[in-house]
């Protein structure tokens, strides 16, 4: 931050305050999700169109986070959608230039997740995995959290075949936050613990 500041990069001051907000959502600190995704959104920034749609999707997040209305959560993220289709092919280099339509829907689904509509997410969750486009830690780690949305959907095989097969690769990458989100997941299928594909999940993960 200081040294978007010394050089006068206002951009990257609010590109920074985007990231802070992302820091917060792996502390479970909604406040400071929200708070800070909306600080990331002030004009005096100038954000690039692409860098403004993932602070909008950052903003959904925050807002589901807090326990705002749906409809509020799914206003932001239309935002976000036609941020981003505004931007088109004009900003592929620089600031955001990962945020795509792709990542954009991991996103949304985290967001419905976080909602309380972990049905909603987990359609979502199945047409961006299917395209096959994510590395393979970064398919470990959203397949984790498919997991979470399946086990809060009251799905237990599912979820548990899902995080069996996202431990396996959290194990091979060495992914610590993957880890954890399947450590959540465990937790929400505790009521389950007596099926086979739920033991069978909690054993693979433990030697994970």
């Amino acid at each position: 931050m200081e040294w978007a500041q010394e050089a006068d990069d206002p951009a990257l001051q609010g590109y920074v305050l985007l990231k802070k907000s992302q820091m917060a959502y792996d502390d479970r600190d909604a406040i400071r999700v929200l708070t800070l995704a909306q600080a990331a959104g002030h004009g005096r920034w100038r954000l690039p169109l692409r860098v403004q749609a993932e602070v909008a999707q950052q903003e959904a997040l925050g807002a589901a986070m807090v326990g705002d209305p749906l409809t509020a959560v799914q206003d932001k993220l239309g935002v976000a959608q036609d941020l981003l289709a505004r931007a088109g092919d004009d900003s592929q280099q620089g600031l955001g230039a990962y945020f795509t339509e792709h990542t954009l829907l991991l996103r949304n689904a985290v967001s419905l997740t976080e909602a309380g509509r972990p049905g909603m997410a987990v359609e979502l969750f199945n047409e961006a995995l299917r395209a096959g486009t994510l590395s393979v830690r970064d398919g470990g780690f959203f397949n984790a959290r498919r997991a979470a949305a399946l086990a809060l959907s009251g799905e237990p095989d599912e979820a548990a075949r899902v995080g069996a097969a996202s431990a396996k690769v959290a194990r091979a990458m060495k992914s610590e936050r993957t880890v954890r989100v399947l450590g959540e997941t465990l937790q929400t299928l505790a009521r389950w613990d007596s099926r086979p594909a739920v033991r069978e999940f909690r054993e693979v993960l433990r030697t994970a």
